[in-house]
C-alpha cells in the first residue's frame, strides 16, 4: 500500500506523483485538442523558435513576442529535440512541472514536519486530488511551472531558516532566476512575503542569524537571480528593439500591475473562487473538525508551519487583489499552500478517521463524472436556457455517456470498499476519483465538445495553400502559426478594408471568425468549421476565385 509507513516516506510521494501526471497525461494527449487561445499561442511561439532557431528572441506572428519570458519555449524546444515534433511531445511538458510540483510539496512537508512519516504523503495527496490542479495539470501554461520555483525557493527559504547554511541562499537565487525567466518579477511577490516576516514564524530553536546578515543575504539572492534572468533578457531587449525592452522591463511589471491591458477585474473577484482552491477536500467533515482542533491543540513543528503558511498565502492573495489584471491561474503557485493546511487538519483527526469523511469528498467527483451524461439525458430541458448558443445541441448530441456512466460506478465501488478503511485508504480513493473524473470528462468531450475547440482542420486546410497570403480581421493569437506549421506572417485586416485587400492578393485566403452568416455573403467559403458553441470559423476567398482554390 503507497500510503504505509516507510523508512524512506518520499518514495511514495514519488510514486504517486509519477502515476498520477503519467495516468493524466495519456488521457489527456489522447482525447483533447491544444485549446484556443493560450495553448494555440504558446505552441504557435515555440514553433517559431523552432522553425527559425533562435532562442533568444520569442516571436508571434513573426514578430517579437514580449508577454512572457522564454523558459516554456525552451522547454517545449528542448521536448522536441529529444522525442520529435510533435503535439504530444510539447503536451508533456506541463505534466512534467506537475511532478515536480507535487514532489517539492512533499519534500517541503518533510522538512516542515519531520517527526511525521506520513504528512508528505497526506500532502502530496491533498495537492494532488485538488480539483484545480486536475484542471491546469494538463495545459501547455505557465503558472504549474512558476510553482515550481515558487516551491523551491520556499523550500530554500525554509532551510536556511532552519539550519543557517548559505547553500540554501544559493537555492533561493536560482528560484529567483528561474521565476523570473518563467514568468517574470511576480516571482518576488511570492517568495518575499515570508522572507521579511520571518521572525513571525521561524522556530525558537533555530540557529540565529542577525536580521542584517538576513536581510543582506536574501536581497544578495535576490540580485543574482536577477542576474540569471538578465543574461536572456538584456541580449532579447538587444535584439528586440525599443519597443520590446521597454515592455519586458516595465509594460509586463508595473503596467499590468497598474493597468493591465488585458483580463481587468474588480477588487474582489478572487474572492469567489476561493471555494475552488479547496474542493474536493471543503467536503469532508474531517478537515472542519481538524481545523477545529488546531486552534487549542497544536504541536511546535504544526504552529511554525501554520505561520508560515500565514505570512505567505494570505499576503500574496490579498497582492494579487491589489492588482489589476486577474485570472484564476495566477493563483495556482498557492494551492500548495491550501494542501498543507489540509493536511494538517487531516493529521489532527486521522485516528478519529469515519465513512463520513469520505463519503461526502467523493460525492463531488461522482456528481462531475455522471454531469455530462444528465446534460445528454435533459437536453431538452437544457437548451432553452441557452438560445444564443446555437453549437450546444449538437455538442449535446454528440455525448456518447458511456465514459461517464463507467466512472461513476467505477466511483461508487471505490466508495464501498475504502469506505471503512483507514484514513490513508480514504485519501488515496479520492485522488483516484478525482483522476477518473477528470479522464472520464476528457473521454467524454473527446467527440461531443472538443472538436469545436480543435483548430486543426482549419489549420491544415491553411497550410495546403503556402504560397498564399493569409489575412484575417480579428486580432491573430497564434492559433493557426503551429497547428498548420506557418512560416510567413498572418496580415491582419479591419474588417472594412477586406475587399480591397483582396483586390491587391487576388490569390489571398481570409480566416474569419463569426456567429453571423451574413458577413460571409461578399465571399466564397473554402472551408468552415464550428468553433465553441455559438461561432465558427471559415476561410473565404474573393468571389468568384473559388475554383482557383479548390483541389
Amino acid at each position: 500500500m503507497i500510503f504505509q509507513t516507510r523508512p524512506h516516506p518520499l518514495w511514495g510521494v514519488f510514486l504517486l506523483a509519477a502515476i498520477l501526471c503519467l495516468c493524466l497525461y495519456g488521457v489527456s494527449s489522447f482525447s483533447r485538442p491544444l485549446f484556443p487561445i493560450d495553448e494555440t499561442r504558446y505552441l504557435t511561439v515555440a514553433w517559431e523558435m523552432h522553425h527559425s532557431g533562435n532562442w533568444v528572441l520569442p516571436t508571434l506572428n513573426w514578430e517579437a513576442y514580449h508577454h512572457k519570458p522564454p523558459v516554456l519555449f525552451w522547454l517545449i524546444n528542448l521536448f522536441w529535440a529529444v522525442f520529435g515534433f510533435s503535439q504530444k511531445a510539447a503536451m508533456a511538458v506541463p505534466f512534467l512541472a506537475s511532478f515536480a510540483v507535487l514532489c517539492l510539496n512533499g519534500l517541503l512537508a518533510q522538512r516542515m514536519m519531520p517527526s511525521s512519516r506520513s504528512f508528505p504523503l497526506v500532502a502530496t495527496a491533498i495537492l494532488g486530488g485538488s480539483l484545480p490542479f486536475m484542471i491546469y495539470s494538463s495545459l501547455v501554461m505557465f503558472d504549474v511551472l512558476l510553482s515550481v520555483a515558487v516551491l523551491g525557493g520556499l523550500l530554500s527559504l525554509w532551510q536556511y531558516a532552519q539550519t543557517g547554511k548559505k547553500l540554501y541562499l544559493l537555492g533561493f537565487a536560482l528560484a529567483v532566476g528561474a521565476g523570473a525567466l518563467i514568468k517574470g518579477p511576480v516571482i518576488l511577490l511570492h517568495l518575499l512575503f515570508p522572507v521579511v516576516l520571518v521572525r513571525f514564524w521561524k522556530k525558537p530553536e533555530a540557529p540565529s542569524v542577525p536580521r542584517k546578515i538576513w536581510g543582506l543575504g536574501f536581497l544578495g539572492a535576490v540580485l543574482l537571480g536577477a542576474a540569471l534572468a538578465l543574461c536572456w533578457a538584456i541580449p532579447a531587449g538587444i535584439e528586440g528593439g525599443p519597443e520590446f525592452r521597454d515592455k519586458i522591463f516595465w509594460g509586463q511589471t508595473a503596467g499590468r500591475m497598474v493597468k493591465a491591458f488585458d483580463h481587468q477585474r474588480p477588487f474582489w473577484w478572487y474572492v469567489g473562487f476561493i471555494p475552488l482552491f479547496l474542493l474536493p477536500w471543503v467536503f469532508s467533515p474531517a478537515v472542519w473538525s481538524g481545523v477545529k482542533s488546531l486552534r487549542s491543540n497544536t504541536t511546535p513543528e504544526e504552529k511554525a508551519l501554520l505561520r508560515f503558511i500565514l505570512c505567505w498565502v494570505p499576503p500574496v492573495f490579498l497582492s494579487f487583489c491589489f492588482i489589476s489584471g486577474k485570472q484564476v491561474h495566477y493563483l495556482l503557485p498557492l494551492l500548495a499552500g491550501m494542501s498543507l493546511t489540509v493536511a494538517v487538519a487531516i493529521e489532527k483527526v486521522k485516528q478519529n478517521w469515519r465513512p463520513l469523511d469520505l463519503l461526502p469528498v467523493l460525492s463531488l467527483p461522482l456528481f462531475l463524472s455522471l454531469l455530462p451524461l444528465a446534460l445528454k439525458i435533459f437536453a431538452d430541458v437544457i437548451l432553452p436556457a441557452f438560445p444564443k448558443q446555437i453549437l450546444l445541441p449538437d455538442v449535446l448530441k454528440n455525448i456518447d455517456g458511456t465514459w461517464s456512466w463507467m466512472a461513476g460506478i467505477a466511483i461508487l465501488l471505490i466508495g464501498f470498499v475504502s469506505v471503512n478503511k483507514s484514513y490513508r485508504v480514504g485519501l488515496l480513493s479520492i485522488v483516484v476519483s478525482m483522476a477518473i473524473f477528470m479522464g472520464s470528462l476528457m473521454l467524454e468531450a473527446k467527440d461531443s465538445l472538443f472538436p469545436n475547440f480543435d483548430l486543426a482542420p482549419i489549420a491544415k486546410v491553411l497550410a495546403s495553400y503556402p504560397n498564399h497570403p493569409i489575412a484575417t480581421i480579428r486580432t491573430y493569437h497564434g492559433e493557426f502559426g503551429f497547428l498548420g506549421q506557418l512560416d510567413t506572417p498572418v496580415h491582419f485586416v479591419l474588417e472594412g478594408d477586406l475587399p480591397k485587400w483582396f483586390e491587391d492578393h487576388p490569390n489571398g485566403l481570409a480566416v474569419i471568425r463569426t456567429s453571423s452568416p451574413q458577413e460571409l455573403s461578399s465571399y466564397d467559403i473554402l472551408f468552415q468549421q464550428a468553433y465553441r458553441t455559438a461561432n465558427f470559423y471559415a476561410i473565404v476567398v474573393k468571389s468568384g476565385e473559388i475554383e482557383n482554390f479548390q483541389k
